[in-house]
């Protein structure tokens, strides 16, 4: 049986998306779970690199299998790369690819600098805005391009400015859902460590007052 070189191209760019979409949630989780507002284990720093480098990996595949998959619908369909939904995913991509340029160059190393050490705190201001903002850029970039690659119902029905308008909707919202749990999950966590300072607190001056009354000598 002979397999067709855009079959092989099809299936390495599904698996492409799979392998990038998959580590960049991971990721995400990673990063809300685990190091929102807890201690930078060696193990999460180091879970967090692995799915780095699978995003990167994914990236590079992406590219290389969507550069040869282009040039054959436009070798046999010239057509084809008038498609709405082609320049779309076009522009999602090279979003992805300078969103992951930033994890690389910001977050990455702020995360191995902290090991041992609460990632956000005694921080920049900015540093867990922008951190939450990356990781919701490439979780919703690597699932809207998923979506864009198997939307065939938008070949040559939709248009470039609404496909994007719904694709930064969805940046928008998801990148306003992982800021608010992030407060609620670091909130949680540092509840009963107030609880607790609060009680050492109130222990330590029901110790300081007199057992009893104060009796003196009046005569």
């Amino acid at each position: 049986m002979m397999v067709r070189f855009h079959t092989l191209l099809v299936l390495g760019h599904l698996l492409a998306l799979a392998l990038g979409l998959g580590a960049a949630l991971l990721a995400g989780w990673v990063v809300l779970r685990k190091l929102t507002s807890g201690i930078v284990s060696p193990r999460a720093a180091g879970q967090l690199i692995a799915l780095s480098h699978a995003v990167s990996t994914g990236m590079v595949l992406i590219w290389v299998t969507g550069a040869f998959l282009v040039a054959d619908g436009a070798w046999n369909a010239p057509a084809s790369v008038m498609n709405q939904k082609l320049w779309a995913k076009l522009v999602v991509v090279a979003i992805l690819t300078l969103n992951a340029m930033l994890l690389h160059g910001i977050v990455l190393p702020r995360v191995v600098s902290r090991i041992g050490q609460p990632l956000f705190e005694a921080s920049f201001s900015w540093f867990p805005l922008i951190s939450t903002l990356l990781a919701a850029v490439s979780a919703v970039s690597w699932t809207f391009a998923a979506y864009l690659g198997f939307a065939r119902e938008l070949n040559g029905h939709a248009n470039l400015a609404p496909i994007l308008g719904g694709y930064l909707v969805a940046l928008l919202l998801t990148w306003v859902a992982a800021v608010v749990l992030s407060y609620l999950m670091r909130h949680r966590r540092q509840r009963p460590r107030s609880r607790k300072a609060a009680r050492d607190t109130r222990d330590g001056l029901m110790a300081a007052q007199p057992s009893g009354p104060a009796t003196g000598n009046l005569g």
